[in-house]
């Protein structure tokens, strides 16, 4: 037969009444963190590891109780706090470098706890019979989960609740003894607020997908770049979630020879009833707790001042590139628009060389005003030069040949134009 009952290694013997129970193994030897009812000649096994502690539960204890004749096991293990991680295949691989009782991938209910306490033992789950399963709480379980969902408002949680689940199964071991075994289990849980890490970064992504739509709001205004304007689009960002923090605040597995199991459940109801922290336990909880609060707090701000430096660097970047943007989309709408305009002044001097011809006139500017515009004169093909008196405007002359002719002080030699409107 498999051993199923825990070792003697380093026990102490009850004396049928509630008792401290000192610590045997680990951070705490020596030292008694628990209390509660010990049947008479049973011995008493404490553990509080170190490797137990973690941020979400700081301090876990765990009591190991035995009959004298090892026909029979108590074992109380205490509260442990696990965050629901949604099973992705990035959380699956941290998972895997973490121990399971800090993370798990999902939520499980008290029904999946006890199940999977009860099949722990090798000789058990090859021929286990389930007796009974009950998920309807006594006065004690029903007091403790309503204490645990106020102590969770007062921290500031959301949408406290629990689960009680108590389940009966016996096998026969290998030499062919039968056995039976119980197990119970409470499970609370309650909501995380987003945290101000979360909604920063969540602002962060917001201010990034915006930049990036005005960034490609600016491509797509220059047909040049709307190949790249597809690759800025981005999906919807969700936004943060309150998460799903579950905590088993106790299991508490009997296992005795069928026998002796009716009497041995009775000493399992007055251990769970009796089983109290001592204020050794309450005052090393705290100190972790502000221990692991005050790193959690350091944390939190180093990683809100890179936050806020990659913000504003990101920003700055994204106000630079769209700037570029706007720069190159200026000069090439001025150079279009120049462009545009020569096209235009071209086809002009065309038109008006055209109708020169057409009419066997020459145009000449004119400084005068109420010549129309633009302020050109007409003379026939025929005068090679023309000109007007700067005193009298209405007055012209003209001459052929060559060189041009003096017609006094008060003349001025006009310049052919070239079909342009301004001179």
């Amino acid at each position: 037969m498999q051993n199923h009952i825990p070792s003697s290694d380093s026990v102490q013997t009850g004396q049928d009444t509630i008792s401290e129970i000192q610590t045997s193994v680990g951070l705490y030897a020596g030292h008694a963190l628990v209390r509660s009812y010990i049947p008479e000649g049973w011995k008493v096994q404490t553990n509080a590891p170190e490797q137990e502690a973690n941020l979400l539960c700081p301090l876990t204890v765990q009591v190991m109780y035995r009959s004298p004749g090892d026909d029979a096991s108590i074992i109380f293990t205490g509260t442990r706090a696990f965050k629901h991680l949604e099973p992705t295949p990035q959380n699956a691989q941290q998972q895997g470098q973490m121990l399971d009782r800090v993370i798990r991938l999902s939520y499980q209910s008290a029904e999946m706890i006890c199940g999977s306490v009860l099949r722990q033992d090798p000789s058990a789950a090859e021929n286990l019979q389930i007796l009974s399963t009950e998920n309807e709480p006594d006065a004690w379980a029903i007091d403790l989960g309503q204490k645990r969902a106020a102590e969770s408002v007062k921290a500031g949680m959301l949408e406290p609740g629990s689960e009680w689940f108590k389940i009966t199964a016996s096998f026969t071991d290998r030499n062919g003894q039968r056995w039976r075994k119980q197990v119970e289990t409470l499970v609370t849980y309650a909501y995380q607020p987003v945290s101000q890490t979360e909604q920063m970064l969540y602002q962060m992504a917001l201010q990034s997908q915006a930049r990036k739509m005005n960034l490609a709001s600016s491509l797509a205004s220059n047909g040049r770049f709307a190949g790249l304007v597809a690759g800025l689009a981005e999906p919807q960002i969700p936004a943060p979630q309150p998460k799903l923090i579950w905590t088993v605040q106790y299991i508490l597995e009997t296992c005795a020879a069928e026998a002796q199991f009716p009497e041995v459940v009775k000493n399992h109801e007055m251990i769970r009833n009796s089983i109290e922290v001592l204020p050794l336990f309450e005052q090393e909880r705290d100190r972790l707790w502000k221990i692991l609060f005050q790193q959690q707090q350091q944390d939190d701000a180093i990683v809100n001042q890179a936050l806020t430096q990659m913000n504003q660097q990101q920003m700055a970047s994204w106000d630079r590139k769209q700037q570029i943007i706007q720069n190159t989309s200026n000069y090439e709408n001025a150079v279009m628009h120049q462009m545009l305009e020569s096209n235009a002044a071209t086809s002009q001097k065309v038109n008006n060389l055209t109708s020169e011809a057409i009419r066997d006139v020459n145009s000449y500017y004119t400084n005068s005003f109420g010549y129309g515009v633009p302020p050109v004169v007409e003379a026939d093909i025929g005068w090679d030069h023309v000109y007007q008196n700067t005193q009298f405007p209405d007055q012209f002359a003209a001459s052929t040949g060559a060189a041009p002719v003096n017609f006094g002080a008060d003349f001025e030699e006009l310049k052919r134009t070239d079909g342009s409107e301004k001179p």
